[in-house]
């Protein structure tokens, strides 16, 4: 991606500061070798620091304004040496080093901007994920891009567009294909927002964006670029039904579905796929593609997992027990699958084995607002009034923090 188009997103809000205001400014220290100067001595070699900085600054915007690139990366790199707080000029040596594709100084630069800009760091921390993601620190990346998106990342909608793609497959290859499909949602919609004339056309357009989508809809932990030739065209396919289905386009979406189905119902994750998109208007429909496709992955505890919430939801305990106690099994770190086993065994009236499932489900997930109100419920059950309300009081900090990123 070649960020020059961005190195302009944060000038209404970050101001040149030429003069010092106090001792926190990063002027130059009054050098060791020195030690008897006079005050008359000091304030003239501040000034002449000052003067130093005010005209690299200046030759460093003229070298960027000329694209006189390796020139203004040296300019920039200086200033930014001179005066380590000044978060515009680290903004910029980033944005430069970055397009040069010498992606470890444009993470440190980034790094320094994050840790010095106050008012708006959020493009910041995006284009330190974007950095990271280039030096394949795949986890640091999604972490940084995560921050950015909490923090917002500004107006530029390309760039926002971008991170919001890096951060979906990242969490898809991560093994988070549910908060990816949200933000390549939000991506879509974006691009549909921005072509109402034809908005599906534009989001079909990107490729990138269909495989993301695909890559996250069949649960396949993999980047786009690790793609197999096998994987490529069921993955293309996925992608374009997984796009109506942001764009809200059902029908459209249905009868994608139905081409995907006819060419590679045998494929993994095609039927849990269609299976979630059955489950919203057809459940009974939807718990078949889920039992197909578990013939199909036989170790997949993703199929039993809905299967189970879907038991439950209807209220057919014993066979949602049945999938639940198979997830569980096959998935013992997914906090899902022991939520849905802890919930189960409680509508069962088995409050000792639920209270085991669902501690298990809180200490793999602690962050989880399910998991710490279904553990409220079957403390409750359990007559243990103090830890029901402290697991309460929980659920109700977790989902107001989870609301408040959502919106």
């Amino acid at each position: 991606m070649k960020v020059g188009s961005h190195r302009n997103v944060l000038v209404p809000l970050l101001v040149f500061v030429f003069c010092a205001t106090g001792p926190h400014e990063a002027l130059l220290p009054v050098p060791a070798a020195h030690p008897f100067l006079t005050a008359d001595d000091k304030q003239s070699q501040r000034n002449a620091n000052r003067e130093s900085f005010e005209k690299l600054t200046a030759r460093a915007q003229a070298a960027l304004d000329a694209d006189r690139i390796p020139q203004a990366i040296r300019l920039y790199d200086r200033a930014t040496k001179l005066r380590a707080n000044w978060s515009e000029g680290w903004w910029h040596l980033g944005t430069l080093l970055f397009d040069a594709r010498r992606f470890g100084e444009a993470r440190d630069a980034f790094a320094h901007f994050v840790s010095t800009e106050r008012r708006q760091p959020g493009p910041g921390f995006a284009m330190l994920g974007l950095s990271e993601f280039q030096l394949t620190h795949y986890a640091k990346a999604l972490a940084a891009l995560e921050t950015g998106i909490k923090l917002g990342m500004g107006t530029d909608a390309a760039f926002i567009r971008d991170a919001l793609f890096h951060d979906g497959i990242l969490n898809a290859q991560l093994g988070k294909p549910e908060i990816a499909l949200q933000r390549l949602t939000l991506a879509a919609n974006q691009i549909a927002a921005a072509n109402p004339e034809a908005p599906i056309d534009a989001v079909f357009a990107d490729l990138k964006l269909l495989d993301a989508f695909g890559i996250a809809a069949l649960r396949i932990p993999k980047l786009p670029s690790n793609l197999t030739a096998e994987q490529v065209p069921v993955v293309h396919h996925a992608g374009r039904a997984q796009a109506l289905i942001a764009l809200q386009d059902r029908v459209a979406a249905e009868a994608e579905f139905k081409q995907l189905m006819a060419l590679y119902a045998s494929e993994p994750g095609v039927n849990y796929m269609y299976g979630v998109f059955l489950l919203k208007e057809h459940p009974p429909l939807g718990i078949d593609q889920f039992r197909r496709e578990i013939e199909v992955s036989p170790s997949d505890a993703a199929p039993r997992i809905q299967l189970a919430l879907e038991f439950l939801r209807i209220g057919d305990y014993e066979q949602g027990l049945k999938y639940a106690k198979e997830a569980v099994g096959l998935a013992p770190e997914n906090f899902v699958a022991h939520v849905a086993c802890g919930r189960l065994w409680l509508e069962i009236g088995k409050t000792d084995r639920a209270l085991q499932e669902l501690q298990m489900a809180v200490k793999l997930a602690p962050g989880s607002p399910d998991a710490h109100f279904a553990l409220s419920r079957a403390l409750s059950e359990a007559g243990r009034e103090s830890e029901a309300a402290h697991e309460r009081a929980e659920f109700q900090r977790l989902k107001a923090l989870t609301d408040a990123a959502d919106r």
